[in-house]
């Protein structure tokens, strides 16, 4: 489960980080699949809560 955090802390810093550089658009391709990940990764911990 720290693993797990770690993790989204991780992807949380780096979509917030591409989100700043693609201008906020948040229908770009790369910010989608990076938030979609972002929402697996707290769904897994939500589950093992």
């Amino acid at each position: 489960m720290k693993k797990l955090v770690k993790e989204i802390e991780i992807t949380r810093i780096k979509l917030h980080d591409l989100i700043s550089e693609k201008k906020y658009n948040l229908l770009d391709s790369e910010v989608i699949k990076l938030s979609q990940l972002l929402d697996k990764l707290l769904s897994e911990y939500e589950d093992l809560k």
